[in-house]
């Protein structure tokens, strides 16, 4: 047998041991068998359903359908890229990727009495299609959507008046589901389950406080134009 292997077929026992434990169940009951129920628990699990089956078909060839005429030899050795991504999967679930250990950022916040102006310089700047506005405690998001509708609204003649409160630009917000909270421990995979499910189909972002609640200071952000970068990090292919 091979070093490389060796490793594989470590490396699957040891995905048989965290699939187990996250179903709840036996071991012996079978890889592909507690994936399943794993997967309705963990969002990792879900994501990598179907590598995880492919990498347990290859242990299956590895390990049932020997020749006797090659003798102790085996019939297929594991791809080194195989590996690594065994490692990743594992990896994933034994220390999950977090949001607010890749997405930290610093949240301007304006007040409802800012001028539009302010904040129409400032997307124009910073080249942002969105901002946040702290009303009564709670952050709110400000999204170039609710900007045209209000601007649609209020044009006169090609011309709109810029100098009123953002609070009354917020009231033109249609959509109730475009900004969520979620707390630090909130993971990668998670984040990328609330963008593309059907839970919020008009998120915009995703901010990460201590416990998740509107009222707390920010620590990380996370936008749709982010996830292209929450998949190479979750694939092992950009820096952590």
């Amino acid at each position: 047998m091979s070093e490389q292997t060796q490793i594989f077929l470590a490396r699957i026992a040891q995905l048989e041991k965290l699939a187990a434990r996250e179903a709840r169940r036996e071991e012996s009951l079978g890889l592909m068998a507690n994936v399943r129920i794993a997967k309705e628990r963990n969002a990792i699990f879900r994501r990598n359903a179907s590598d995880i089956e492919l990498l347990a078909k290859l242990r299956n060839v590895l390990v049932h359908e020997r020749d006797a005429r090659f003798g102790p030899r085996y019939l297929a050795e594991p791809l080194p890229e195989l590996v690594a991504q065994l490692d990743n999967i594992i990896q994933q679930i034994e220390k999950p990727a977090l949001v607010a250990q890749h997405f930290q950022v610093e949240v301007h916040e304006f007040k409802p009495d800012d001028s539009m102006v302010e904040v129409l310089r400032f997307l124009a700047a910073q080249e942002y299609s969105q901002t946040f506005v702290r009303v009564e405690g709670g952050l709110k998001i400000l999204t170039a959507n609710t900007i045209q509708r209000w601007l649609g609204h209020n044009a006169t003649d090609e011309l709109i008046e810029c100098t009123v409160p953002v609070s009354q630009v917020l009231e033109y917000q249609e959509k109730t589901d475009e900004l969520l909270f979620a707390p630090r421990a909130t993971t990668l995979v998670a984040a990328l389950d609330a963008f593309n499910g059907e839970n919020y189909p008009h998120l915009a972002a995703l901010v990460i406080t201590e416990h998740g609640r509107e009222n707390e200071r920010p620590l990380a952000l996370l936008t749709p134009s982010d996830l292209g970068r929450v998949t190479q990090i979750l694939e092992g292919k950009a820096q952590c």
